[in-house]
C-alpha cells in the first residue's frame, strides 16, 4: 500500500522531491518504493521520452489500479476511525474549484456519516486566510505553501481564454484581464509573461471571477484560467500558435485550521484528492534519482 500511495504521489505532485515532502520520507525511501513495485511488474514505471521521464504502459495501468485500491482504502479507514458524536466541518474551495465541492461534500458525507457539513468558496487567499484563523476547518486553494498545515494535491493545467485572440495578440503590448490582488494565479501569470519577455497591460481587474469572465467575454483581453472550462464559463479557447506561451500549471493545496481533528483532515485529504481527478492535473514526474 504504501509503494502505490508513492506511486500515486508522485505523480499528483509532479516531483520525487515534493512527493518525498508530503509522505515524510527521504527522497532514497521514494526511489526505492518505486524500485520495488518495478521489481513487481519486471520492468520499469518510467520511461525516458524525449530527454525526459514519464509512465511506461505498466506504469500507467499500475497508476489507474492505485487510485482505484488508494481511494477503496482511504475511505474505508477514514469511515472506520470516523468519530461517533456529531461534528460541524466547514469546507472552503477556490472560486475556480467551485465544482469541486459537490465530490467533497459527498466523499466526507461518506467518510464522516454523522458530520454537519457548511462551505465557502472565495478567492484562494480570502479562504486560506480564513482556514489559518479557524474560520474554516478545512480548504483546497491554488497555490502552495510550505506551513506544515498545507499538503500538496497536485498542479492543474492553465489554458488562455478570449474572445478575437488573434487581434489582441498581434498589438505591441498584450491586454490582460486579472483577478486582483492578493492572487497566486494573477502571481503566476504575470510571472510567466515578464519571464518570457512578452509586453503586456492590464485591461482589466477585478476582484471575482464573474467579472472577469463578463470582461473576457467583451473583448477586453485575454485570461489565464484552468483548462478545460471553456464550455461551462462561456469563454473562448484560444487556439495553439496564436499566443506566444503557454500558461503553465498552478500548484493546488489542501489546507487545514490549527487544531483540526487529525482523522478528520485525514479524511477529507483523501477526499479532496479523489475529488480533484476531474481537473487537468499535470502529471509530469521528475527522473528517479
Amino acid at each position: 500500500m504504501n509503494q502505490l500511495r508513492t506511486l500515486s504521489t508522485i505523480v499528483e505532485t509532479g516531483s520525487f522531491r515534493r512527493a518525498a515532502d508530503v509522505l515524510a520520507l527521504t527522497q532514497p525511501a521514494v526511489s526505492y518504493h518505486i524500485r520495488r513495485l518495478e521489481a513487481v511488474l519486471h520492468g520499469p514505471v518510467f520511461v525516458r521520452t524525449r530527454g525526459r521521464l514519464e509512465l511506461s504502459d505498466a506504469g500507467e495501468e499500475l497508476l489507474f489500479y492505485a487510485r482505484k485500491i488508494l481511494t477503496v482504502n482511504d475511505e474505508a479507514m477514514a469511515r472506520l476511525t470516523a468519530p461517533r458524536n456529531g461534528l460541524r466541518l466547514t469546507i472552503g474551495v477556490s472560486e475556480q474549484l467551485e465544482d469541486v465541492l459537490q465530490d467533497l461534500l459527498a466523499g466526507l458525507t461518506r467518510a464522516l456519516p454523522r458530520i454537519t457539513l457548511s462551505a465557502r468558496i472565495g478567492p484562494s487567499e480570502h479562504i486560506a486566510a480564513r482556514t489559518a484563523e479557524q474560520e474554516t476547518d478545512v480548504a483546497v486553494v491554488i497555490g502552495r505553501s510550505r506551513d506544515e498545515r498545507s499538503r500538496a494535491l497536485g498542479s492543474l493545467r492553465l489554458a488562455w481564454y478570449a474572445r478575437d485572440a488573434a487581434r489582441l495578440a498581434a498589438g505591441p503590448s498584450l491586454p490582460m484581464v486579472l483577478p486582483a490582488e492578493p492572487c497566486n494565479t494573477r502571481t503566476h501569470i504575470v510571472g510567466t509573461l515578464d519571464g518570457q519577455g512578452v509586453p503586456w497591460h492590464v485591461a482589466y481587474e477585478g476582484p471575482d471571477l464573474a467579472g472577469l469572465r463578463a470582461a473576457t467575454r467583451a473583448g477586453l483581453g485575454v485570461i489565464g484560467l484552468l483548462a478545460n472550462n471553456g464550455a461551462k464559463w462561456n469563454l473562448t479557447p484560444v487556439a495553439d500558435g496564436v499566443m506566444p506561451l503557454h500558461p503553465g500549471a498552478v500548484p493546488v493545496s489542501f489546507v487545514h485550521a490549527p487544531g483540526a481533528p487529525a482523522d478528520v483532515v485525514e479524511a477529507a485529504f483523501s477526499v479532496a484528492r479523489a475529488a480533484l481527478h476531474q481537473f487537468p492535473l499535470v502529471e509530469e514526474p521528475e527522473p528517479v534519482p
